[in-house]
């Protein structure tokens, strides 16, 4: 059986992909404990690149430390100090023809203290998920202020030269957390009603496109069933 158009180009918004061969996001872990990008982390990537990949998906980065992250070391951009590594990262996979975009990530209530390096997790509401700790609820303030910095860490994505950007809203994580009828039991403007629960997904999209303009490319990842009683 032949599947010829998987080495046909394909567009993306503003983004054009030589093949429709996609690497999706894996944690390697290859970066430093604090989340900066090494060499080996470079490497990789950039040995993906070299076989021909049209479009790769760094795996998932944190835009929240240490509250938002996955695990106890994964990649951040956080901060404009983060730049320069994933600029390098890009500029290498860009000099084997690939394109390359950054999953962008916040775990909400799906960790424990251990990872958040002892702060309570936060969730849409106070429902806990196996093998974690007990979250407290988001107060309106704080889900502001992750909006905010998720739009912020896609500009810095767009800064290092990234083709385009992976927001993380499946798996579980707080984006999810917030769709899901399950884990939002909120009663205010971001629970409730399917409207309200997409609400803080909604309002990051228009958050970021405030800052990188309407061309950026955004993929959004979801889950189209939460295989959980009552979720999605």
């Amino acid at each position: 059986m032949k599947f010829p158009r998987l080495f046909e180009p394909v567009r993306i918004g503003t983004m054009q992909v030589k093949n429709r061969f996609v690497m999706a996001p894996v944690a390697m872990r290859y970066n430093t404990p604090l989340g900066t990008i090494t060499q080996r982390v470079i490497d990789h990537y950039a040995e993906r690149a070299k076989g021909g990949t049209g479009l790769i998906i760094v795996e998932a980065t944190t835009m929240d430390w240490p509250v938002g992250k996955v695990g106890a070391c994964p990649l951040r951009l956080d901060r404009d100090s983060y730049i320069q590594g994933f600029r390098d990262l890009v500029e290498a996979v860009h000099s084997h023809g690939a394109k390359v975009a950054v999953q962008l990530q916040h775990v909400g209530g799906q960790t424990n203290r251990r990872n958040t390096e002892g702060a309570q997790p936060v969730a849409p509401s106070v429902v806990p998920f196996p093998r974690a700790d007990t979250p407290r609820a988001l107060t309106l303030q704080e889900i502001r202020s992750i909006i905010r910095e998720f739009a912020e860490s896609i500009l810095r994505a767009k800064t290092a030269g990234f083709d385009a950007v992976e927001i993380h809203g499946a798996h579980g994580y707080l984006v999810t957390q917030f769709h899901s009828p399950y884990f939002n039991r909120r009663n205010d403007l971001y629970g409730g009603s399917f409207h309200n629960r997409m609400r803080f997904a909604v309002e990051l999209i228009e958050a970021a496109r405030e800052k990188v303009g309407r061309d950026f490319p955004l993929i959004f990842r979801f889950s189209a069933d939460e295989h959980v009683a009552g979720g999605v």
